[in-house]
């Protein structure tokens, strides 16, 4: 995403939708994450909206929560770093494999 993306989003919400808030995005959030998961495993070739729908859910939740384009690009950048660095396990049933402790 850009950063023009990104405030053509943020902007739009504000708009649209005044009385949102980062809690509210997220809960619309995990809908559209169970949306997702239905057409993924149903391979609905919709699929590619419904994962606009979370990138955009998501950017306009922490932007509500006071974080600019520029931090949220740096906390991925800083969180990668972390990650690259840990040991990580086997994959659980569901096949989420999670970083050892």
């Amino acid at each position: 995403m850009t950063e023009e993306q990104f405030d053509t989003i943020t902007q739009w919400q504000k708009k649209t939708f005044t009385k949102a808030t980062a809690l509210s995005k997220i809960a619309h959030l995990r809908q559209e994450i169970e949306e997702l998961a239905s057409d993924i495993e149903t391979n609905n070739p919709n699929q590619r909206m419904e994962f606009a729908d979370c990138f955009i859910l998501l950017f306009g939740a922490a932007n509500s929560a006071g974080f600019s384009y520029a931090e949220i690009l740096k906390s991925i950048d800083e969180k990668m770093e972390i990650n690259f660095n840990r040991k990580w396990g086997k994959p659980n049933e569901d096949g989420v494999v999670n970083h050892l402790k």
